[in-house]
């Protein structure tokens, strides 16, 4: 094969990963969140369990590492990604959502799975979904920064607001 064919090659493949990247920071990622422990006939409906999320990429899941309260957190701001929410919206959409209130109440001794979100704690929270988000990024081998993933968005005033910019699939799963 002739040199310039080669180098027409190579340009060709570089010119395909530079669009591919450009239309991944374009477009939102997909992540897939898991429940368990539903009722049949229901869709997350209170008493199941956030039970994990990934990252949807090339086929392939590359696993959040969260523990129960970043997963309700990370959940709840997927399912409400239209609009940022300040932590003490976050806080209390977390509080006054059955969903989250009955988390996993469907097992037997669940107590063990249900976690409140303070407000104080939603900006340290934050940081570690961000790390988590990084990890799984870079897992993906994605060159993506998680901060164009989780929006922190300023008010006129002195609050933030927090969005997760991702298209998100819920599937409940048999245990």
């Amino acid at each position: 094969m002739p040199m310039d064919d080669c180098l027409a090659l190579i340009m060709d493949e570089v010119d395909l990963l530079v669009a591919e990247l450009k239309e991944l920071h374009a477009s939102r990622l997909h992540f897939r969140i898991y429940h368990r422990f539903h009722k049949p006939g229901t869709v997350c409906a209170p008493g199941e369990e956030i039970f994990a999320a990934c990252l949807v990429h090339r086929g392939r899941e590359f696993y959040l590492r969260l523990s129960l309260a970043l997963r309700i957190l990370f959940d709840y701001l997927a399912r409400h990604s239209h609009l940022p929410q300040s932590a003490a919206q976050i806080e209390a959409g977390i509080r006054g959502d059955r969903y989250y209130v009955q988390h996993a109440s469907n097992v037997l001794g669940s107590s063990k799975l249900i976690r409140s979100i303070p407000r104080s704690y939603v900006r340290v929270y934050i940081e570690r979904l961000r790390t988590a988000i990084d990890q799984v990024l870079n897992q993906a081998g994605l060159l993506i920064d998680s901060r164009a993933v989780l929006l922190t968005e300023a008010t006129v005033m002195n609050e933030t607001g927090y969005r997760l910019r991702v298209v998100l699939e819920l599937v409940h799963i048999e245990i």
